[in-house]
């Protein structure tokens, strides 16, 4: 296999170079290329590969292969020497995150002992997963004052080629068992961590980091954050949907958080509200349609169908007929794809949960149930009447 010299392990702000292509293989997605020198970075150590052309043709991916880098290219480029240009964007846009990881993983560990036992640079997100599931909002915030506060101050970044043994005694923050050359990457007097990442050559190019939010799990917590480019698009888009709220609410933007309190709570009670006048008209409605049925083997058969939108109205109708004297409910919701409830009067005579079974059964959906109470789905629209009326021939 080739071996491949990683030009962005001395030089992360290279973005033109010249190689000569020492082999071309068949994959899948077109070939892949292998170069005698590449300033791109493959998918590795949390970080996605580099894009950009080679020789003109878009490179598709990146792999690292241990001494070699594989280029995923559709075709070969002409001639033995080709150009690289690296998707700057993309590459600075990755710097950022990653250093900024590299700051924020040491702040966290500072303030409060959190290790990072992971991360994962996305493409609109990054992560960083801790060996802790005791972190809080307060400890989040003081280590993002602490990262910014490094950031605040242009700290250079320093790119170090350390053996084994010298590496071990540097106090990285996170030991490495790798051997032969270490390349060491340090936020100077703040943080050295063994990594093979692309980063700025000063903190200050970060530009800012923001812890967003997080998300304690069993025994660790994730940790989602933003820096520089992201950081910035993320603070206007926050800025502009807190200024259509406040232009909604014809208020200032600092009184948006107290108004929409105050409307939860009104909405909360009004919700409160409706739910006591529906039980109260379901009760009215069941009465009625419960006098209107007509009179089977000793009992009333109320059989109905209502409008998708008020399924919930018709669930609680369904129970409230149940609490007439010998009733039976056969209620059906249209809809794409349509509802069944079933109940009847405690200790009726039907098995309201085999009733429901066999009818979708027939003719379609699943659901099942209680003696006395059973619901369904998943039922043609078309068929709902057809469905209803099964289901009380099994009456």
């Amino acid at each position: 296999m080739p071996k491949t010299e990683r030009l962005y392990y001395h030089d992360c702000y290279l973005r033109e170079f010249d190689a000569r292509i020492l082999a071309a293989e068949p994959e899948p997605r077109g070939l892949r290329v292998y170069l005698d020198r590449s300033a791109f970075y493959p998918d590795s150590g949390g970080q996605p590969s580099d894009r950009g052309t080679l020789g003109g043709i878009p490179v598709l991916d990146v792999i690292d292969e241990g001494d070699a880098l594989a280029h995923i290219l559709e075709c070969r480029p002409e001639g033995e020497r080709v150009s690289g240009q690296i998707d700057w964007t993309r590459r600075f846009d990755h710097m950022q995150q990653h250093t900024g990881q590299h700051i924020l993983s040491a702040a966290l560990e500072k303030i409060g002992g959190y290790k990072t036992i992971s991360f994962h640079l996305g493409s609109e997100i990054s992560t960083i997963d801790l060996d802790s599931d005791r972190l809080g909002r307060r400890q989040l915030d003081e280590a993002e004052e602490l990262a910014n506060r490094v950031v605040f101050e242009n700290r250079e970044v320093r790119i170090l080629f350390k053996s084994a043994g010298d590496a071990g005694q540097m106090d990285l923050r996170k030991p490495t068992e790798r051997e032969g050359e270490i390349r060491v990457v340090e936020v100077l007097d703040f943080d050295r961590s063994a990594c093979g990442g692309t980063h700025v050559n000063r903190s200050g190019a970060v530009g800012l980091i923001l812890a967003r939010k997080f998300e304690r799990m069993k025994g660790w917590t994730r940790v989602e954050f933003l820096c520089g480019g992201r950081a910035l698009a993320a603070a206007r888009a926050d800025f502009a949907t807190l200024s259509e709220a406040a232009r909604r609410f014809s208020a200032a933007l600092e009184n948006v958080p107290a108004l929409i309190n105050k409307q939860t709570e009104e909405l909360r009670a009004a919700l409160r509200i409706r739910e006591k006048l529906i039980k109260r008209l379901a009760e009215y409605e069941a009465r009625e349609l419960w006098a209107a049925a007509p009179e089977r083997d000793g009992r009333k058969i109320v059989r109905s169908v209502f409008a998708a939108e008020d399924a919930d109205e018709a669930r609680m109708l369904a129970h409230r007929i149940a609490h007439q004297a010998a009733a039976a409910a056969l209620i059906g919701v249209k809809g794409k794809p349509a509802t069944l409830f079933f109940a009847q009067t405690p200790g009726g005579p039907a098995d309201m949960g085999s009733v429901l079974k066999q009818t979708v059964a027939k003719f379609g959906g699943k659901g099942g149930g209680s003696r006395d109470f059973a619901q369904g789905g998943g039922l043609d629209e078309a068929k709902l009447e057809e469905a209803l009326a099964f289901a009380e021939s099994l009456l």
